[in-house]
C-alpha cells in the first residue's frame, strides 16, 4: 500500500524524494509529474472560472466529455515537455552522442504514451501528440532548453487551447493561465535537476534486456 502512495506523497512534498538512478525511475517521474501538473492546472482553472457554478458543470455530461478530452491533450503535451527537459539534463552530462540521446528520449516518450491507453480521444489523435513530441526530440537544441521554461511552451499552449472555457473568456485569462502552469513547472524542474543521475540512468538503459 505504501509503495502505491509513495509517488503521490513525494509529488505533494510530504516525503523526501529519492534520486533518479534508473531508466524506469526517470520514466515514472516524467509520467507522474506530467499528470500532476496538467490535471492540477486544468481543474484549478476550470473551477476558478466557473466559480460557485462548478458543481453543476461537473454534472453536465457534455462538459465532462470536453474536460476528459482536454485532460489528455494537456497531459500529452506535458509529457513531451518534460521528456525534452530530461533529455537536456542528460545532455549536460555529455555521456551520449546526439543520435543516441534522441533514441533514449524517443524510447521514453513512446513508452509513456503506450502505457497510458485511453478512450476519450481518438487513439490516432493521441499518438499524433506523441509524434509531435518525437519531432521536437529529433530537432531539439538541448543547450537552449536545459534551463528555465524554454522546453515547456507546448503544455502552456495546450492548456490555453483545450480548457473547456469559452474562447472570449480564455482570451481575458491567457496570461493568468500560462503563468499558472509555468509556476507549477518550476518545482518539477528543480526536483529533476537535483535528483537525476545521468550516468546511472544511461548505464541502466544501455544494459536493459532487449
Amino acid at each position: 500500500m505504501f509503495q502505491k502512495l509513495k509517488p503521490l506523497l513525494q509529488t505533494l512534498g510530504l516525503r523526501k524524494l529519492d534520486p533518479l538512478l534508473s531508466y524506469d525511475q526517470l520514466v515514472d517521474f516524467i509520467n507522474s509529474r506530467a499528470a500532476f501538473v496538467s490535471q492540477t492546472t486544468l481543474y484549478t482553472y476550470v473551477k476558478a472560472r466557473a466559480g460557485m457554478q462548478h458543481p453543476k458543470l461537473f454534472d453536465n455530461p457534455d462538459f465532462l466529455t470536453s474536460l476528459r478530452i482536454a485532460r489528455w491533450h494537456i497531459y500529452g503535451a506535458a509529457v513531451s515537455d518534460l521528456t525534452l527537459f530530461a533529455g537536456a539534463q542528460i545532455n549536460r552530462a555529455a555521456i551520449l552522442p546526439p543520435n543516441q540521446l534522441s533514441m533514449f528520449c524517443t524510447e521514453m516518450i513512446e513508452g509513456i504514451f503506450a502505457a497510458n491507453p485511453q478512450q476519450d480521444i481518438d487513439p490516432k489523435r493521441f499518438m499524433q501528440i506523441c509524434e509531435k513530441g518525437k519531432q521536437r526530440i529529433a530537432f531539439a537544441d538541448w543547450h537552449a532548453i536545459e534551463n528555465g521554461a524554454a522546453a515547456f511552451q507546448s503544455s502552456s499552449d495546450a492548456v490555453f487551447k483545450w480548457a473547456p472555457i469559452a474562447d472570449e473568456l480564455k482570451m481575458d485569462d491567457e496570461e493568468i493561465v500560462r503563468n499558472s502552469i509555468h509556476l507549477r513547472w518550476i518545482g518539477v524542474r528543480r526536483d529533476l535537476k537535483d535528483l537525476i543521475k545521468p550516468e546511472c540512468i544511461i548505464d541502466d538503459w544501455q544494459n536493459r534486456p532487449q
